[in-house]
């Protein structure tokens, strides 16, 4: 159906329909042609019927709207005919979004429905009798949009001086929807508030007309604008320079949509903080000969504020004397104090007579109304300490020398130590010295112990200035044979004076490591053939105690089986006995006699290696020596004659006689291991 239009009667069956192009001539030409069609089937007025009808936007296309006869009276509804359409408007689109079915009047959508879009519709449905049905569709709304805000986040800068109460405007949010399903109130669903706070949030919502923190009910008609964001108490930005918070929009369907804002809230900076001192009071003390520049003691503030706001500049506080360039008067005329570091220093020489001083110093902040902080300074002027502290060493070990035994057990004395200082005013150094905090040993005098990797530690001797060297922890002279320790003595004079002496400490050595072989089983072999004395193997074994103790002296012994002698086999060469021998001193292993591999193949020794210690200590090795065969025995046949006959034709290669011979080193052998087995039998029996 687009362009053109088609005229029906009520008997005939033909049809009116409007052309969809529309403010053509060919549109109003219709359009009068219908009103004079209607007037000559009317005879008279036409008789006008309104229709309401209504439809859910977001429906599928087909989705039945409502029937055209609906608005005729009952009477009417029964006759049979068709009808002819008529929009309302030019701009009044219902037969794009419309099936309007000329026959039945049944309404159907032509597509899905957006009421933003457009919320209503108008045609006028005519009769053939005359009758004319004026239709309104009405598009009702559907809960298909969330609330949108302008944007997702929002960045505010505001004071920490900011008084409660104070408002910031926040953009709303729209929702297209109507009524009840647009925006229909705000929600702080996230604070960036400390938890367990116990003065409670930072903020809250303030939104509509009559300024009420709580939402409106719903369906409320009074407007949701203006939005603020409500500061409930003053803000820190000391305590959180940031604060996040989201803001959420919501409006009435069911399930509720909602859209969300992202604040980002930055504190800014005020001078709200003065300057705090580390200290509540500093003390300090400086010699009477200290020359102008010297520092006396560091004072330190800081402010929480940024930039200018937390710059601390230092002054003292003082008397100035009359006239232009007055210099101050009193203590602050001793000394100044460096306006960025803080550091008090001397401004002039010191006067003797003066023991102490009183300072005040300020610290001054950057800001346009700066705060001021003050703290007190004493200083105490101590005579000059020009005697060094002395060390006195008594070693309590065996004969008075540096040596300690690895045997000592932790809290065995090693020496006595003494300290002294020859400076006369002892007692008032000591207690000027007190007075600002230091530790001190014995008359003044603090003894420390560096090195020793913790083996060994002072203890007081009970007498002032009296310590004892012992031994703290286990001793191992193969690990550690000699201890470097440092002695500082330190007294307690302004600045303190101090004492080295380094002490080398030797661990003596106990019989406590056994010999150790290189090898825990030493192979060799010999030829049968060598000469008695001759060196086979050398057996080497170490032993970890002090080398040229008793300790680390080593003795060999052998250890090894009684040889098997056989009398009726040995010649007049081969002698009864050991076969081998070890030099107690280097180790060395060598034949004692004569060698038979057909007598013994193999030899096994057990070799012990004995330190000349207190006890002794010793260790034990395997040694293997194989016998290497040498041609030394003659063949020999089993039969002195052998007697044969032999065919006078017998073919040649025919064997007619087989001659055996066995070497005496294996019939020797053979005889040798039936005498083992004979003597196992016997043993067993």
């Amino acid at each position: 159906m687009n362009e053109g239009c088609q005229l029906r009667g009520a008997a005939s069956g033909k049809r009116l329909l409007l052309p969809r192009r529309r403010g053509s001539p060919a549109s109003t030409v219709l359009r009068l042609f219908l009103h004079a069609w209607l007037w000559a089937g009317s005879g008279s007025s036409a008789q006008v019927f309104n229709l309401s009808l209504s439809v859910d936007e977001g429906l599928p296309p087909d989705t039945l709207v409502g029937d055209i006869r609906a608005g005729l009276p009952v009477a009417q509804q029964q006759e049979g005919g068709g009808f002819f359409l008529s929009e309302d408007s030019d701009d009044s689109p219902v037969l794009d979004d419309f099936h309007v079915h000329p026959d039945t009047g049944i309404i159907r959508t032509a597509r899905c429905l957006d009421r933003e879009r457009r919320d209503h519709y108008s045609f006028v449905a005519a009769t053939l009798l005359g009758a004319v049905v004026q239709v309104e569709i009405r598009v009702n709304d559907v809960n298909d949009h969330s609330p949108v805000f302008p944007r997702d986040s929002l960045q505010l800068d505001v004071s920490e001086l900011s008084p409660p109460g104070t408002a910031f405007r926040l953009p709303g949010a729209h929702d297209p929807d109507a009524g009840l399903f647009g925006t229909q109130g705000y929600t702080l669903v996230q604070l960036s508030d400390l938890p367990g706070d116990p003065e409670g949030p930072y903020f809250q919502l303030r939104y509509g007309t009559q300024g009420l923190p709580s939402p409106p009910l719903l369906g409320s008609s009074s407007p949701l604008e203006p939005l603020d964001l409500v500061l409930l108490r003053r803000l820190d930005r000391e305590a959180a320079a940031e604060h996040e918070l989201q803001i959420e929009a919501w409006d009435g369907g069911h399930p509720r949509r909602t859209g969300r804002l992202r604040v980002e809230l930055r504190v800014l900076d005020e001078n709200d903080n003065p300057p705090v001192f580390e200290q509540g009071e500093y003390s300090a003390a400086v010699r009477e000969d200290a020359p102008p520049g010297a520092e006396v003691c560091h004072v330190h503030a800081t402010d929480r504020d940024l930039g200018p706001n937390g710059h601390v500049l230092y002054s003292l506080r003082s008397r100035q004397a009359p006239g232009v360039d007055s210099e101050p008067l009193g203590d602050a005329a001793y000394f100044e104090v460096e306006e960025l570091s803080g550091v008090v220093r001397v401004r002039r020489p010191l006067d003797r007579e003066a023991a102490r001083h009183q300072l005040v110093v300020e610290a001054r902040d950057g800001g346009a109304e700066p705060e001021v902080a003050t703290v007190r300074v004493s200083i105490t002027v101590l005579e000059v300490n020009d005697n060094r502290p002395a060390i006195h060493l008594l070693f309590l070990t065996e004969g008075g020398s540096a040596r300690v035994s690895e045997g000592a057990r932790p809290g065995d004395y090693v020496a006595r130590i003494s300290v002294s200082d020859a400076d006369s005013d002892l007692e008032k150094e000591e207690e000027a010295a007190g007075e600002l905090g230091v530790g001190l040993g014995g008359k003044g005098i603090s003894l420390s112990l560096e090195g020793g990797e913790g083996a060994f530690a002072l203890r007081p001797g009970g007498s002032p200035g009296v310590f004892f060297l012992c031994v703290q922890g286990p001793l191992d002279r193969e690990n550690h044979d000699l201890y470097e320790l440092r002695l500082v003595a330190t007294d307690s004079g302004i600045p303190p004076l101090s004492t080295e002496e380094m002490l080398l400490l030797r661990v003596a050595d106990l019989n406590d490591q056994p010999p150790l072989f290189s090898q825990e089983h030493y192979q060799a072999s010999v030829s049968e053939a060598v000469a008695p004395g001759t060196a086979v193997l050398w057996i080497s074994a170490s032993d970890a105690d002090e080398p040229g103790t008793d300790g680390a002296r080593l003795l060999y012994a052998l250890v090894q089986p009684l040889a098997h002698c056989i009398p009726e086999t040995l010649s007049f060469t081969v002698g009864c006995g050991p076969y081998f021998t070890i030099d107690p001193e280097s180790g060395v292993i060598s034949t004692m006699r004569t060698l038979d591999r057909e007598i013994q193949e193999t030899v096994e020794l057990k070799v012990v290696a004995q330190d000349l210690g207190e006890p002794p200590l010793s260790a034990t090795c395997l040694v293997t020596i194989t016998v290497d065969d040498v041609n030394d025995n003659e063949p020999i046949f089993q039969r002195q004659v052998y007697n044969a006959t032999v065919a006078e034709h017998t073919p040649v290669g025919h064997c007619f006689l087989q001659v055996n011979f066995i070497s005496t080193q294996i019939s020797f052998v053979t005889k040798r291991k039936n005498e083992r087995n004979e003597e196992k039998k016997q043993n067993l029996e």
